[in-house]
């Protein structure tokens, strides 16, 4: 528990621009005609006028994006960074169960029915842009129509004890995707989000969040706001302060604002002035990391102990991932630690003193980390640094698809075979004494048999991240252990997939 309330002081990733323009609808606007219009004009740095639009339309029968659907989304970011940001191709997955527990809902199948039609909503609402949606990757605004979500797919597995449940797949829009992993990003506080009651509320934070750029000051037009958050057409900006008046309180009360005022100008421009406390001023971006391989490396190996990503990412940054690294090893000879991911975070911070550098020597540290390094480089995936960091379902399940872009599938789900499960936990079972278990959770997770002809078993992992990994760090002991089930001729073939009747299968 305490690692968990270390964890809130971090930020989620927010993509820029849905925390820029209106998208959500807060109050009855799903009643109108079912479209949103916001316009502005801006000026370049060579001076020029940019007219902007940006249009959301509904999908018919379903309305606006509005209340729960903005909760849905951020719920949905909180998930991204959870997994360690966004596949190049776009598909994350999760579970129902786990969106209800991050926007606080019951589990009734009442509360199901709302998600799903707010994930169907998210992904048939359309978007226009026109010179209005940033590309940070070209520098360039967006003139096209798109939605936020291109697919949703919910799908049955059925776990080891014969249980049913139910995987939700979505696949993010590409410009969501570029965008986002082009590092067009704000921290956003999850926590304190969920602490208001108010949509307006939620949404006036988001926005004011984005536009201050981390300034304790910021001021903006009445109706330019009035069109962001958006509220209705209000054509007088006193009507205007009283709709916002219960959203200043609550922001104000729970210390995100710490003054609230309004002014004139010789123009006749009514302006808002919003002045932040200083505690959410003083708050830091998420931090950002060179992806190296050694990097990358660390940061799996901290989340693989239990650590968030943006935690890990952060102590990498910090301290390096060669020190990371020798904690999360150490942890493994440790006694009586009830809480691995506390104990990591608090002995990389303060640098302990280990009492068991017998058994973690540096040269065995090395090797893990050259070892890795050798996997990475075979890799095909980018290494931009502006990209995501870690790619994610569970410890290494979301590694990019290779770079063609023609992905657009969830990825290949394989039968696993009884007789090819049957070796190969055997095989398991003999190196347990032979591979740490620390290695064991991280690199061999969701692997299963899928095929056993004459001497040869067909075991697939999730991802080609953990393949190459396995087949360059542990090919040898795996065979040399195989051979006791099938013989001299004995051959493991390792192949990237997934159990056809459930996901990421929870077996190691």
């Amino acid at each position: 528990m305490a690692g968990r309330q270390e964890d809130r002081a971090y930020l989620v990733k927010a993509e820029g621009n849905f925390e820029d323009h209106p998208y959500f609808t807060v109050g009855n606007q799903r009643s109108s005609e079912g479209i949103l219009r916001y316009s502005s004009t801006i000026r370049t740095r060579d001076g020029q006028e940019l007219k902007q639009t940006w249009m959301v339309r509904a999908v018919q029968g379903l309305g606006l994006p509005g209340t729960l659907d903005q909760d849905v989304y951020v719920a949905l970011l909180q998930i991204i960074d959870r997994q360690g940001g966004v596949p190049d191709n776009g598909w994350i997955s999760f579970s129902l169960y786990e969106l209800m527990q991050l926007l606080h809902r019951t589990h009734g199948g009442r509360d199901y029915r709302q998600i799903k039609e707010s994930l169907e909503r998210l992904a048939g609402t359309i978007i226009q842009s026109k010179n209005a949606f940033y590309r940070k990757s070209t520098k360039s605004y967006l003139d096209d129509t798109f939605h936020l979500l291109e697919r949703v797919q919910h799908a049955e597995s059925t776990d080891g004890s014969g249980k049913r449940g139910e995987r939700t797949w979505v696949k993010l829009s590409e410009y969501f995707v570029d965008s986002y992993n082009a590092n067009y990003l704000k921290g956003l506080d999850a926590d304190f989000y969920w602490s208001l009651n108010s949509s307006v509320a939620k949404r006036l934070y988001r926005f004011v969040d984005k536009k201050r750029n981390q300034q304790r000051r910021w001021e903006v037009d009445l109706f330019s706001l009035r069109d962001r958050i958006p509220l209705s057409s209000y054509k007088y900006p006193s009507k205007i302060r009283e709709k916002l008046e219960p959203a200043h309180d609550e922001l104000t009360h729970k210390g995100f604002f710490e003054r609230v005022t309004y002014r004139k100008t010789v123009e006749g421009d009514n302006l808002v002035c919003y002045e932040i406390a200083e505690g959410f001023s003083n708050r830091r971006p998420a931090v950002q990391l060179e992806a190296t391989p050694e990097v990358r490396i660390a940061v799996e190996r901290l989340r693989a102990e239990g650590l968030r990503s943006d935690a890990a990412e952060d102590l990498v940054y910090r301290h390096g991932p060669e020190r990371c690294l020798r904690y999360a090893e150490a942890v493994t000879f440790r006694k009586n630690v009830r809480n691995r991911a506390g104990w990591v975070r608090k002995a990389i911070e303060n640098g302990y003193e280990l009492d068991v550098p017998d058994a973690i020597p540096d040269s065995a540290l090395g090797s893990e980390l050259d070892a890795g390094v050798s996997a990475l480089v075979a890799d095909p995936s980018p290494a931009d640094p502006q990209m995501s960091l870690v790619w994610g379902q569970g410890d290494l399940d979301g590694h990019r698809e290779e770079a063609s872009g023609k992905e657009e599938a969830p990825p290949v789900r394989l039968q696993p075979d009884p007789a090819a499960e049957e070796v190969w936990e055997g095989v398991m079972a003999d190196v347990q004494d032979g591979i740490d278990g620390s290695a064991l959770r991280i690199w061999f997770k969701g692997s299963f048999g899928t095929a056993l002809e004459g001497h040869t078993l067909t075991v697939a992992v999730p991802n080609p991240f953990a393949k190459e990994y396995i087949e360059s760090r542990f090919g040898g002991v795996l065979e040399e252990a195989l051979t006791g089930h099938l013989g001299d001729d004995a051959r493991l073939e390792v192949v990237v997939g997934e159990r056809a009747e459930e996901r990421a299968g929870q077996r190691v």
